[in-house]
Formats: C-alpha cells, sequence, structure tokens
C-alpha cells in the first residue's frame, strides 16, 4: 500500500512538471566553438532529447558488459544447473534411506557428493546408507568425520550417541550427549541422556540439577517438571532411609509437595516420618494422596501406622479411608479385610459385594476365600473361590517395559526410563471377565456329610481270610466315589451331590463286590499275589499324587505378581485338587479296579 501511494505521488510530480514546462516556455541555446552558429530549442524539447541520450547510453553499456561478461555468466548459470542437480539427488536420495531402499539411496548419494560440495546432508545420506546395509563402523566413521565440520558437529554426536546406546555403551552415550551439551546447551535429546545417565548412576544431586537446567532451558513443562523432581527426590529419600533418616524425611516430603498425587513419594514420606516417630506427618500424608489417588500400598501402610494397634484401631482407619473415597474399590478392600480381622464378616461380605460387582479379579476372589474359611472353614467354597483366582484377572501391579516388580523403581531395568513403572495390569494378563452376579454366590452352609471320614487302616491276613480283602476294596472304591465329588470343577454343587447320594456308592461298592467275588473264585491261589500288587500300586499312585500335591503345593496365586512376564503362571486346577474329572469312571484293572 505504501509502495502504491509513492508511485501515485511520483507520478503526479511528474505531470505537475510538464504541465508548469508548457505553461512556462522557454529556450535552451547550445554554441560549440567549432559551429559557426548556436542553436535554440524549447526547454520541453531540451529535456526529452536528454532523457533519450540517457536511456541510449545505458543499453548500450548494458550490451557491452553482458558481451564482456558473458563467460562468467555461464559459469553461474552451469553451476547453478549443477546444484540444482545435487539437492535433486539429495532429496531423493533421502527419501530413498527413509523408504529402506539402500541401493537407490547409495547411488543418489555417489551422485550427489559429485556435485555438492561441502554440504552437511551428503555425509548424513552416507551415514544412513552405511546403518541400511549393515555397515555401522563405516556409519560411525562418518558421524566420526562430521565433528570436524561446526556445522555438523552436533549432527554427528546425535548418530555417535545413538549407536552408543543401540550397542550398549551407555558411558559411551553420556560422553556424546555431555558433548552436545558443551557444543549447544539446552539440547533436548542430549539433556535428557545426561539425566538418565545421572539418574542409572544413582548421583541424585547432579541429576537434580541437570532438571533444573532443562526446566531453565524450556524443555520440561511445569508438570513435566514437577513429576521428575518428585521421583528424583523420591529415590534419594530411599537411598538415605537408612543413612541418613532426617535428611531422607525432607527429601521425601519435598517429593510430596512437588506432586501430592505420587503414591510412591507418599509412602516413602510416610515410612520414614514412622521411623523417626513424627506419625501425624506421616498419617496426613497418607491422607492428602489418597484423597487424589486411592491406591493399596497406601491403605495399607495407612492401617499399620502403628505396629501395636489393634484389629479395632486398624477398622477405624479403614472405615476413615472409606470416607474420604466412598466410591474407591480400594476403600471396599481395605475395610474387608479389617473386617475379617474383627470378625465382622457381615461387613466384610458387603463391601465385597460392591468390589466383586465392579471387578473380579484375582485379590478379590483370595479376600473371599479367606472370609469362607473364617468364618465357616467350608473348604468347599474355599477351593471354589480359590479356582476363580486362578483363572480371574490379575490385579495392577508396578511394570514398565514387561518387567514387573513387587515395588517401585524409579527407573526402568531395561530402557532405564526415568518414571517408567505404572500401576496397571500387565498387557499379558490383560483378560476381559465379567462382574459376578453376588446373589448367586451368597454362602449356604452345607450339611455336614458323615460319610466323609478317612477309610480305617487294616491290616490283612490274606492267607486266613478272603473277606477282610473284600471289606478293603469295598472302603477304597466308597472313598474314590468320595474324592470324585469332592473334587469336581462345580464344588459347590457336586460336594452336596457327593455326599447326598450314598446310595450311588453303595451300589458301585457292590457291583466290585461282585466282581472280587468272581475273580476270588476262579483263582483263589494268586490272591495273595494280587493283593501284594494292587498294594504296591496303591502306593505308587499314593505317591505321585503326594509329588503332585507338593509340587502344586508351590504355585501359589500370589506368585503370579513375580513371575516372568513371559509366563502367566496360570494352572489347570488348584493345587488341593487331584484332578479327577467329572464323568470319569474308574477302569477295572487287575483285581480292584
Amino acid at each position: 500500500m505504501f509502495r502504491i501511494a509513492v508511485f501515485i505521488l511520483f507520478l503526479f510530480g511528474l505531470a505537475t512538471g510538464f504541465a508548469w514546462l508548457a505553461d512556462n516556455p522557454g529556450t535552451v541555446t547550445v554554441q560549440w566553438p567549432w559551429l559557426d552558429k548556436s542553436v535554440e530549442v524549447s526547454l520541453l524539447q531540451a529535456v526529452i532529447a536528454m532523457t533519450i541520450i540517457v536511456l541510449v547510453i545505458m543499453m548500450s553499456w548494458w550490451v557491452v558488459s553482458g558481451v564482456l561478461n558473458s563467460p562468467k555468466l555461464f559459469g553461474r548459470w552451469r553451476k547453478g544447473r549443477r546444484r540444482d542437480k545435487g539437492y535433486a539427488a539429495l532429496s531423493s536420495g533421502l527419501v530413498a534411506a527413509g523408504a529402506g531402499n539402500a541401493s537407490v539411496a547409495r547411488k543418489l548419494a555417489k551422485e550427489s557428493d559429485k556435485l555438492l560440495e561441502n554440504e552437511p546432508l551428503v555425509a548424513l545420506l552416507t551415514a544412513q546408507t552405511n546403518l541400511l546395509e549393515g555397515k555401522r563402523a563405516d556409519a560411525r566413521d562418518n558421524f566420526q568425520s562430521m565433528l570436524e565440520n561446526d556445522e555438523t558437529k552436533l549432527l554427528g554426536l546425535r548418530g555417535l550417541f545413538i549407536e552408543a546406546e543401540r550397542e550398549g555403551e551407555a558411558e559411551a552415550a553420556a560422553h556424546f550427549a555431555r558433548e552436545a551439551i558443551k557444543t549447544e546447551p539446552g539440547t533436548p535429546w542430549a539433556s535428557q541422556a545426561v539425566l538418565k545417565s545421572q539418574a542409572l548412576s544413582g548421583e541424585w544431586e547432579a541429576a537434580l540439577k541437570t532438571l533444573e537446567t532443562n526446566r531453565a532451558s524450556g524443555i520440561f513443562e511445569k508438570h513435566e517438571y514437577l513429576r521428575k523432581r518428585a521421583v528424583l527426590l523420591t529415590a534419594q529419600a530411599m537411598s538415605e532411609e537408612n543413612s541418613s533418616p532426617d535428611t531422607a524425611k525432607s527429601h521425601a516430603m519435598a517429593a510430596h509437595k512437588a506432586d501430592t498425587a505420587f503414591v510412591p513419594a507418599a509412602v516413602a514420606a510416610s515410612r520414614i516420618a514412622q521411623r523417626l516417630g513424627d506419625n501425624r506427618r506421616a498419617a496426613k500424608v497418607l491422607e492428602t494422596c489418597w484423597k487424589q489417588t486411592p491406591h493399596p500400598e497406601l491403605s495399607e501402610t495407612f492401617i499399620h501406622l502403628k505396629s501395636g494397634d489393634s484389629a479395632k484401631d486398624r477398622m477405624k482407619r479403614a472405615n476413615k479411608l472409606l470416607k474420604k473415597a466412598p466410591d474407591s474399590i480400594e476403600s471396599q478392600v481395605i475395610v474387608a479385610k479389617a473386617a475379617i480381622e474383627v470378625g465382622d464378616f457381615k461387613l466384610a461380605r458387603e463391601s465385597m459385594e460392591t468390589v466383586l460387582g465392579k471387578e473380579t479379579t484375582e485379590r478379590a476372589c483370595l479376600i473371599m476365600a479367606d472370609i469362607e474359611e473364617a468364618e465357616h472353614g467350608d473348604q468347599g467354597r474355599v477351593r471354589e473361590w480359590l479356582s476363580r483366582a486362578i483363572n480371574a484377572q490379575r490385579d495392577a501391579c508396578w511394570t514398565a517395559d514387561g518387567i514387573v516388580s513387587n515395588e517401585w523403581r524409579p527407573f526402568s531395568p531395561i530402557t532405564g526410563k526415568l518414571d517408567a513403572f505404572e500401576w496397571k495390569v500387565p498387557v499379558a494378563d490383560m483378560i476381559k471377565t465379567e462382574a459376578i452376579d453376588y446373589s448367586s454366590l451368597v454362602h449356604e452352609p452345607l450339611p455336614a456329610p458323615e460319610s466323609v471320614t478317612e477309610p480305617d487302616t487294616k491290616i490283612v491276613d490274606v492267607e486266613t481270610d478272603d473277606k477282610p480283602i473284600i471289606e478293603a476294596a469295598v472302603t477304597t472304591v466308597a472313598a474314590a466315589a468320595v474324592v470324585e465329588a469332592v473334587t469336581n470343577d462345580n464344588a459347590g454343587d457336586t460336594v452336596e451331590k457327593g455326599f447326598s447320594d450314598e446310595t450311588k456308592s453303595d451300589n458301585v461298592a457292590e457291583e466290585n463286590i461282585i466282581d472280587i467275588e468272581a475273580v476270588n473264585d476262579e483263582k483263589p491261589s494268586d490272591n495273595s499275589e494280587t493283593v501284594t500288587k494292587q498294594e504296591d500300586k496303591t502306593q505308587d499312585s499314593e505317591e505321585v499324587v503326594a509329588d503332585e500335591s507338593d509340587s502344586n503345593s508351590e504355585k501359589s496365586p500370589y506368585a503370579n505378581l513375580d513371575l516372568d512376564p513371559d509366563q502367566d503362571g496360570r494352572i489347570d486346577h488348584h493345587p488341593d485338587d487331584p484332578g479327577i474329572k467329572e464323568g470319569d469312571k474308574p477302569k477295572k484293572k487287575g483285581m480292584f479296579f
């Protein structure tokens, strides 16, 4: 707009000048000594003539200078064309390298290297091509050569840093990161790499200073800065807890102040404060964090804040947590646990009814098993809940990069990333389960079965009497029928059926008695050998069952939290279950079966 105004003013001035000359005509006299007379022209004609003469001179000079500078101009044109072809090849080469086409990238890298001189991107394309072809040593040489040029030094350090991390050379990677910070302070990747290296080596003070520098450089936002500061201060407090409790307490409190919703900071601050006798501060920290982030570690720490408290005191603390977070599942769980301790099983069941209505996890099933065992001692119900726990979805735990830890750690043991551990269900164990209809699981006491007794052990004299042999066979068959009913998958319904159908067991026993009598009539002389073999088989089977029971008893549902992430730790049946399935009938082998 300004230029248009200036142009209009210029035209207006020019028109005004010509109008003035037209209104005020004058003459211009030109006289040279070699002319006999002078030449007189009007002023307007003289101005026009001078303008034409200047234009002719300018055009003549442009033509002459163009002819004289033509070789130089031709060289510039050729050089520009060569540069354009080089950049076109370089651009195509970078695209080919990004697409993973190593052969095309190598060809274009050579072409761009011939056409372009001192171009940093050519060295980068060559290094990327070497990496695609697996020539890592040549790629490192390319990055190393970039360090000699100030323009490409930071690029070379970045490439060397990535290669060092890829090969697991943490010290070399940290060295290149520090050199990058010296070259250009505030480089994001270098600052974060130095912070990671200091955290891995336990240099918490240096890591905090680096974090402050990064915050001043604008690398981290405020919430990221406060979170990482809380992580570093918590790790520092945990490392100083045994050697310097007072210093550890100040650091833990600072971490809690930086992020009041950070559970590890609250737990560490509470634990250290309790150790120093400041229970009031410990409780306040836990309550503040509980309002924002209900967590099982917070609840367990809070109810066991005083080691000498009774079960009623722990129940009061559990109710206090319930009031502060009534909609949280963790509140219901901790109330149920405390209610079991005080013997209030009705409250425990009501709390677990709320939990099971939302989710069915391993922990919830185990708590229900504890309720059944503590209130009624009903082993059938206990086994039912234990079997549900085996197949239920796993509870959340501290996990990072596929690694499960019982305790929170400040960084990942795999990648070394700071604040990598998260409280969540491991990805490999995310199983969608529907909530249980609690009304169908209400405890109904079962009648005490009279037939569930251990069979009496009798010493049989084979040579003198055959009747004790038959009685032992009947006892064994009846016991097998009872075991089959007790260990069925649907324990609740089948136990009642197994304990009530006594006639079925009697029929099975009578059939086996008939078979035994027939065998005794046909081969009376082989009784002693048959009984001996059967006793050997019975002892062998008991040893096998005992071995399986011992091996399975080591597999607890709680052991799933410490398993390798590649194994889900699940078993086909409960350790107390010998593995007999519904519908299986004992096959007749030898004398008894």
